[in-house]
């Protein structure tokens, strides 16, 4: 076994290398769930919006086993990257790169669409509030035309 596989572990720097590789195909499936996520929010589609939710958190769940089997190599990375050759160095620097990039538009991406759906939110309320008001003025209207007064109002059924 050569050192670097010893400082890595009995998987070795080729099992580091696809470990990352599949965590960064994992972030770029969630990227593409992203960017749908941004659609259906603003073309109003909630049900689709669930599915899609539904999707991100099934690969989320696979980004967090592989995180789980990653574990021994984090715990010991300062020596572990500082053993590996140069050209595997390159491959994991690139992989860790891509996967910060993907990892920080995807936040960014959902802290916008956290907004939109709490600025959506305040909108229905707020059309919620008008209508509500402008059925209590219809019922006053016809309370004071006919001097009768709603029994029921469909809210409190």
């Amino acid at each position: 076994m050569s050192d670097e596989q010893t400082a890595i572990g009995a998987g070795g720097p080729a099992e580091l290398v696809g470990l990352l590789g599949e965590q960064c195909a994992l972030y770029e499936q969630l990227a593409v769930l992203s960017d749908s996520q941004r659609r259906l929010i603003r073309g109003g589609e909630p049900e689709k919006l669930l599915a899609l939710l539904g999707d991100r958190q099934r690969l989320l769940d696979r980004v967090e086993a592989l995180a789980e089997r990653m574990r021994p190599y984090q715990k010991a990375w300062p020596e572990m990257r500082g053993r590996l050759r140069p050209e595997v160095a390159g491959q994991v620097d690139h992989l860790l790169a891509r996967m910060n990039g993907l990892l920080g538009s995807i936040l960014e991406r959902d802290k916008a669409d956290a907004q939109l759906l709490a600025a959506r939110k305040s909108a229905t309320g707020q059309e919620m509030s008008a209508v509500k008001a402008g059925r209590t003025a219809g019922a006053a209207y016809v309370a004071t035309a006919y001097g009768t007064t709603s029994q029921r109002d469909w809210t409190d059924q």
